[in-house]
């Protein structure tokens, strides 16, 4: 019996551990679009674009043990179709599985128009990561286009090697539609503290350059930019084309049930999962504890499947947490804040916190600098506290 994971990512890694830690001890086979060994993700827009770590020092620990767990870990290697109970490889082999895990993840938007050339990046991998640090070393001036969370990273990242940076926001206001006006607000300041300048309401129009290499932007109302590196965080997109003409539906992400099932013998996982979260309804959330999480639930559910048991004996219905670490902030959310219709803000000085509502239900928190006030509020969405009781309890 084998198990082909699809994805060499921290979910597709914790899937490998945790199959073989509800004992199943078929074949499992990795497949790695990446070439390294697996790696952690959100030290590349921190401390590694600084310098303060180095490659070797974010490897995932369960990364390292998958020989000795018994994982055909294949390295360098593109899925380009899913076709009945095979799928299909960049080299044109085919792997034939009883069991298939989607753990793909999501690549970076590119913007129209976007050049190969150098000093223009986007940030997702290892290597992306390490050109960038690498353009970063001789650079005075960084344009970010998007002011999304890796977009802001990446600013304070520069910052903190005394670079000068202009973040290029097409909304109104970074992070408005992720977070909202006023967490967005508190992050625009706090950056604009570190003198990062802020164009808002446009996008890039050309890239000019000579020698292959960018140096200077015009933005959609003919201001012109100059600058030595161009970072675009214009948001990602889940890694699907290669699942076109299969049984598995797609729409922005696996489509999955409770149990992270998108069909007979297939579970997605991770950042590329859209699945019906018991509480919260259909949601995709891009962050490093929905993979863990995943993980453990797909284990668990393939593995009862592949014995003739139950397809669904655990559902994903972990809060959804995430967090960002820009200069001395750390901003930490739970739950979802997408759809919300009600918000509850608390800024006295002496805490900076919001409650986000649906209806009568909380759905999401979000705080800078009190995890303790996350954490119990992680709890109080589980438990399905109500708006009225949330509000009156902060």
């Amino acid at each position: 019996m084998r198990i082909v994971v699809a994805g060499g990512g921290l979910a597709g890694v914790s899937v490998c551990q945790e199959l073989r830690a509800q004992k199943y001890r078929g074949d499992i086979v990795l497949l790695d679009q990446e070439a390294t060994q697996p790696y952690d993700r959100p030290p590349l827009s921190k401390q590694l674009l600084q310098g303060l770590v180095e490659p070797e020092d974010i490897r995932l620990p369960n990364g390292t043990r998958l020989a000795e767990l018994g994982v055909d870990h294949r390295k360098g290697v593109v899925v380009s179709k899913l076709v009945a109970d095979s799928v299909a490889l960049g080299g044109g082999d085919e792997l034939r599985f009883d069991g298939l895990v989607i753990a793909t993840g999501s690549a970076p938007r590119r913007l129209p128009g976007q050049p190969d050339v150098g000093g223009v990046h986007t940030l997702r991998t290892l290597e992306d990561a390490m050109a960038l640090r690498r353009d970063l070393q001789s650079a005075k001036h960084v344009v970010v286009v998007g002011g999304g969370f890796i977009g802001l990273e990446v600013a304070a990242s520069a910052v903190a090697k005394g670079i000068e940076v202009t973040v290029v926001e097409r909304g109104e206001m970074p992070l408005s539609g992720a977070i909202g006006p006023v967490a967005g607000g508190w992050l625009t300041n706090l950056h604009r503290s570190h003198g990062v300048r802020f164009i808002c309401g446009t996008g890039v129009a050309k890239f000019f350059g000579e020698n292959k290499r960018v140096q200077e932007i015009e933005l959609d109302g003919g201001e012109r930019l100059r600058t030595d590196v161009v970072v675009i965080g214009v948001g990602a997109e889940p890694v699907t084309g290669w699942l076109a003409g299969s049984s598995v539906r797609v729409a922005d992400g696996v489509v999955c049930d409770a149990g992270l099932r998108a069909g007979p013998r297939i579970y997605a996982a991770g950042d590329v999962a859209r699945w019906e979260h018991p509480l919260l309804g259909p949601i995709r959330a891009e962050h490093w504890s929905t993979a863990v999480d995943h993980a453990q639930t797909v284990a668990a559910n393939l593995s009862s499947e592949l014995v003739g048991g139950p397809s669904v004996v655990r559902s994903a219905n972990e809060i959804p947490y995430f967090w960002t670490d820009q200069y001395d902030v750390k901003l930490q959310v739970v739950g979802c804040v997408a759809g919300h219709d009600r918000v509850h803000v608390v800024d006295d000085g002496r805490r900076r916190a919001i409650l986000y509502g649906r209806g009568e239900s909380l759905v999401a928190a979000l705080a800078l600098n009190q995890p303790a006030f996350v954490a119990r509020h992680r709890k109080a969405i589980a438990a399905e506290l109500s708006w009225g009781d949330a509000v009156r309890n902060i």
